[in-house]
C-alpha cells in the first residue's frame, strides 16, 4: 500500500482536504511545493545560514583587529596619532616651504616650533613597563613635588632636531661638486633636508626616549637605544635588485613622443 506524506500547513490555493502533498515514499515520486510553503520549508537554513556567515565575519574582524593592535609598538603617544590621509610631498628644487631656504628669522622660528625644544614628558612606571624598558636608577625622574614620574621625549622631536643641525651646518661650508653651479649644488642641498623633514613628519615618530644621569654631565642624558617598529629593509632591497632595470647612460635617450618640461617639477 502506498504511503503518501502530506503538509499541514496549507497555501492559499491549497486542495478541500486541507493537506499539500509533498512526497510519495514508495512510488518515490516528489511533488513540486508551492512557492509559499518552499520558502518556509527553507527559511530555517537560510536563517542559520545567514548568522554562521555574519559570526565568522565578526570574528575574522575582530581577530584581525587583535593581530593590528599588537603589532603597533606601544607609547603613551599613540592616542595622538591621527592619519591626514594621502599627502603630496612637495619636494621640486625650485619649490619654497617655511621650512627652506637660508636662515632667517622666520625660517629658524619655523624650525624652532618643531625642533627647538626637546618638549620632555612624564611617563609612569607602567608607561615604562609598557614600552618594554626597565626601571633603572639611573632614568632621571621628575622630583614628586613636580608630580613625579620618569622624564622622556617623543622620537620625532629629535629627529628633527637632527635635521635642523644639518641644516644649519649646510649654511656654512660647501659642498665641492665640479659638474654643478653653486647654486643648484645649493638648491640639492635644500632638497634633501627638505626630504628627510617631510618624511620625519609625516611618520611622526612617537617612540618614548628616556633619560638618565651620566657621570660628569649636569643636565640627564636622553637614551636614544629604543625599540621602533621597523620594517624589513633587505626585503625592500632584495625587491628593489629583483626588478632593478639597468639601461647604460648611452641609451637612456629621450623617446620621440617625449616633451620636456620648462623646468624640474
Amino acid at each position: 500500500m502506498r504511503k503518501e506524506y502530506y503538509s499541514r500547513h496549507p497555501p492559499s490555493h491549497a486542495v478541500n482536504d486541507g493537506y499539500v502533498k509533498i512526497l510519495q515514499v514508495d512510488g518515490g515520486t516528489e511533488t513540486s511545493l508551492p512557492p509559499e510553503l518552499r520558502f518556509l520549508y527553507l527559511w530555517p537554513w537560510i536563517s542559520h545560514g545567514v548568522l554562521i556567515s555574519i559570526t565568522v565575519l565578526f570574528l575574522t574582524l575582530w581577530a584581525m583587529a587583535l593581530s593590528m593592535h599588537d603589532a603597533v609598538l606601544y607609547s603613551p603617544a599613540n592616542e595622538a596619532i591621527e592619519s591626514i590621509g594621502i599627502v603630496r610631498f612637495d619636494l621640486g628644487l625650485t619649490s619654497t616651504s617655511i621650512y627652506r631656504g637660508p636662515p632667517s628669522p622666520e625660517i629658524n622660528a619655523a624650525w624652532d616650533r618643531i625642533a627647538g625644544d626637546a618638549r620632555p614628558v612624564r611617563m609612569t612606571l607602567d608607561q615604562l613597563l609598557r614600552i618594554r624598558e626597565k626601571p633603572s636608577p639611573s632614568m632621571a625622574r621628575y622630583r614628586d613635588e613636580d608630580g613625579g614620574a620618569y622624564i622622556a621625549t617623543v622620537e620625532v622631536i629629535h629627529q628633527l632636531q637632527c635635521i635642523d643641525k644639518l641644516r644649519r651646518l649646510s649654511w656654512r661650508g660647501k659642498v665641492h661638486n665640479d659638474d654643478a653651479s653653486e647654486a643648484f649644488q645649493r638648491s640639492d642641498i635644500d632638497q634633501c633636508i627638505e626630504l628627510l623633514r617631510q618624511n620625519i613628519m609625516c611618520h611622526s615618530d612617537v617612540t618614548m626616549i628616556t633619560y638618565d644621569w651620566v657621570e660628569g654631565r649636569k643636565d640627564p642624558f636622553p637614551n636614544f637605544n629604543v625599540l621602533h617598529q621597523c620594517r624589513d629593509f633587505e626585503k625592500v632591497l632584495d625587491w628593489v635588485d629583483e626588478h632593478y632595470v639597468f639601461v647604460p647612460p648611452s641609451k637612456m635617450v629621450r623617446l620621440e613622443d617625449n616633451v620636456d618640461l620648462p623646468s624640474p617639477p
